[in-house]
This record gives structure tokens, sequence and C-alpha cells, in this order.
């Protein structure tokens, strides 16, 4: 069982990962897996945003590299292609994992022993979104995002719009899956947002095992 969750900043999704969790899941978060991803390609990524773009610890700033790529979209679409194929590896690896943890050495017709969920914000864009059985879109109030956004990411109020507005294409390409999405509104309250997840699962037959 593979089940999809997407959303978009600063919706929820990854407070609705948490809580499948808590319910049993396994949740392979891409976007771990993409920071895992450019520490892999650092020399490439340097050489082509031509910055120094290491913290004093040594690790890569990755907010830097957001404020670079996301203001010229000729140089995100360059420096995807460096990332996204390290990534997509790691992620069909893990998922390789997480099936193989979870099944006896009977064979494959023994049960996953955990379903497991692709936790994406991209994931109308990867291969992989064919591949689940089901996919959760999470969605919430514009106010309340753009009030996420300055708590969290210290953002001002335009530069959260435009990071919203970049993500628009995604939902367009969501309707290619509109046969198996589901969308869950969050409305910021931990036990509303708990307690829809936990009703949609049982709609879909998705209940924790």
């Amino acid at each position: 069982m593979i089940l999809g969750l997407t959303g978009g900043y600063c919706a929820g999704k990854n407070a609705a990962a948490a809580l499948l969790e808590e319910r049993g899941w396994t949740c392979i978060d891409l976007d771990r897996l993409g920071h895992q991803a450019l520490e892999a390609n650092a020399a490439p990524v340097q050489e082509l945003l031509g910055k120094n773009l290491r913290r004093p610890d040594g690790s890569l700033d990755r907010k830097a590299i957001g404020a670079l790529v996301f203001a010229d979209p000729e140089l995100l679409s360059r420096y995807e292609a460096i990332v996204q194929p390290a990534m997509l590896r790691l992620l069909d690896d893990a998922l390789a994992a997480g099936k193989s943890a979870g099944c006896a050495h009977r064979g494959d017709s023994v049960p996953l022993k955990k379903p497991l969920c692709i936790n994406a914000a991209i994931l109308y864009r990867l291969p992989h979104a064919y591949a689940c059985e089901a996919i959760i879109e999470i969605r919430a109030p514009l106010l309340m995002r753009l009030d996420r956004s300055k708590k969290r990411d210290g953002l001002g109020f335009v530069q959260a719009l435009l990071r919203i507005r970049r993500q628009s294409p995604l939902w367009r390409a969501g309707r290619a899956f509109s046969a198996k999405r589901a969308i869950l509104y969050n409305k910021g309250n931990p036990q509303d947002l708990a307690d829809k997840l936990d009703a949609l699962l049982a709609s879909l037959g998705l209940s924790a095992h």
C-alpha cells in the first residue's frame, strides 16, 4: 500500500504526515531526501550558483539557495536538473527499503507490516504519483498560510504569496489524479485535522493497521 500526501506551502502537510506516523504509517519525506541529494551534489550546485553557500558549521545554506533559485525560473530549472535525479533515486531506495522491511522472507505475497506514504509537495510532478493507490491533498485558508509562513520562515507577505503562486501548476497537474485524490481541509486546529484524517482514512479503507 502506497499513499501519496501533498499540499501547498504552509498548508499543514507535515502535520498530517506526523499524524499518519502516529497511526502506524511509514512516511517518506521527499524534502528530507532533497536535502541529502543537495549535500551529495554540493559541488555542481555551488558551481551553478557561483556563491559560497556554506554555513559556519559546513552545511549548505538551503534558505540562501532557495532565495536564489526561486527568484529565477531558469536557474531553478537548472538547479532541479542537478538535484532531482539524485532525489528520485533516494526515493526509489526508500520505497524498496520500506517494502523489504515490511515483508517476511516467504515471498512477495506476504503483506506489508506498515503501509507506506510518500510525503511530497511536488508529488504530482513525480512518476511515483501513479503508483499511489490514493492521494491526500492538504488545503488551508490563505490567511492562515501567510501567517504560518511569517512565523515559521520569516517571509513577508509578498514573498509568501509568490511562493504560493509558484506552486499553482502543481495543483493543475493534480487534476489528472482526481479519481484517487481526496482533499483534506486544514483549519489550523490539530484535533480537527486528526479527526478529519481519521475519517478520510476510514472512508478510503486505509485505517491504520
